[in-house]
C-alpha cells in the first residue's frame, strides 16, 4: 500500500466557486487533481486529506464534492480545515461519508496495517496571541492528545505506522515549534501531514524534514503542483519516502484567499 497526501482541495461543485481569481494555478484545479490522482493512486492505496476539504456552508451543498471524492481510488481519511464551515461535529459528518471515505477529529482510526489520526490544529501560539487565540490553540492540543492516546490503543507509533492530519503549519515562519510537535514525537508518529499554505515563498520556507524522528510534509493541494505527495510506500522493503526540499525561488508571493 502506497500512502499519499493532499490538503486544501477547496471543491466547490454545488456553488463554483473560481478561485483563480485568487491565483491563475487554480483554474480548473479540480480536473487537475483528479487527473493526477488517477495517474498515480492505486485502489489499495491510502490518501490523506488533512483539510480545506470543500468550500460548501453546509451538508447539503457538500455532497457532490464527497461523491466526487469517493469516485476516486484509493481509500480516503479527511480531517478538517479552518474554511471547512459545513464540518460541525464528527458524529455528524460520519453518516454522510461514503464507502472510501473516513474521517478523524480528535480520535484516531486503523486502516489496513496503519493508523491515522489527526485534529483541525491551529496557528503557533505566541506571547502576542490573543486570549481566543491561545484558547483555540489549547484546545486543538487536547484534541491532538485524544487522538495520539487512541492511537496507542491501536498500535500506532511503535507498532505500526501512525500518520497525523494537523491542517496548519506545525511549525510557524521562523521553524520554532508548537507544542504539539513535541506531543508527535513521544507518540513515536511515523509522520505529519498538513497544508493552509498558498503563497509560493512559503512552501520552501516550511519544515519539511524530519523533526524528532516525525516526518513532516506541506501537502497544501498547490504547493505540491495539484497532484497527490507520495508519503510512504508500505510492505516488505519498507523504506520512508523523505519530504521534497524545495529551494527554487518563488515566482510570485500572491495570496490565493485572503486568510487561508
Amino acid at each position: 500500500m502506497n500512502v499519499w497526501a493532499i490538503a486544501d482541495l477547496h471543491l466547490s461543485f454545488a456553488r463554483p466557486d473560481r478561485r483563480e481569481r485568487y491565483a491563475a494555478r487554480w483554474r480548473d484545479h479540480a480536473l487537475k487533481i483528479e487527473a493526477e490522482w488517477r495517474s498515480i493512486v492505486r485502489p489499495g492505496d491510502l490518501v490523506l486529506v488533512p483539510g480545506d476539504i470543500s468550500m460548501a456552508l453546509g451538508h447539503r451543498d457538500l455532497q457532490p464534492d464527497l461523491a466526487w471524492l469517493d469516485r476516486l481510488p484509493g481509500s480516503k481519511v479527511l480531517g478538517p480545515g479552518n474554511h471547512d464551515r459545513w464540518w460541525n461535529k464528527l458524529e455528524a459528518i460520519q453518516p454522510m461519508l461514503r464507502d472510501s471515505l473516513a474521517a478523524v477529529e480528535g480520535t484516531a482510526i486503523a486502516i489496513g496495517d496503519v493508523v491515522v489520526c489527526g485534529a483541525r490544529g491551529a496557528p503557533v501560539p505566541t506571547e502576542a496571541s490573543s486570549a481566543p487565540e491561545q484558547a483555540a490553540a489549547a484546545a486543538e492540543l487536547e484534541a491532538l492528545e485524544r487522538a495520539l492516546a487512541q492511537a496507542a490503543l491501536l498500535g500506532g507509533g511503535r507498532d505500526r505506522p501512525l500518520y497525523v492530519l494537523w491542517h496548519y503549519p506545525p511549525f510557524d515562519e521562523y521553524h520554532r515549534p508548537g507544542p504539539w510537535v513535541e506531543r508527535m514525537a513521544a507518540a513515536h508518529a511515523t509522520a505529519c501531514v498538513y497544508g493552509h499554505l498558498h503563497i509560493e515563498g512559503q512552501w520552501s520556507r516550511a519544515v519539511q524534514h524530519a523533526v524528532d524522528g516525525v516526518r513532516y510534509h506541506c501537502t497544501a493541494a498547490d504547493a505540491v503542483g495539484f497532484r497527490p505527495l507520495l508519503i510512504d510506500r508500505l510492505g516488505a522493503d519498507h523504506k520512508p519516502v523523505p519530504p521534497p526540499i524545495k529551494r527554487s525561488r518563488p515566482r510570485s508571493n500572491k495570496l490565493t484567499k485572503p486568510g487561508d
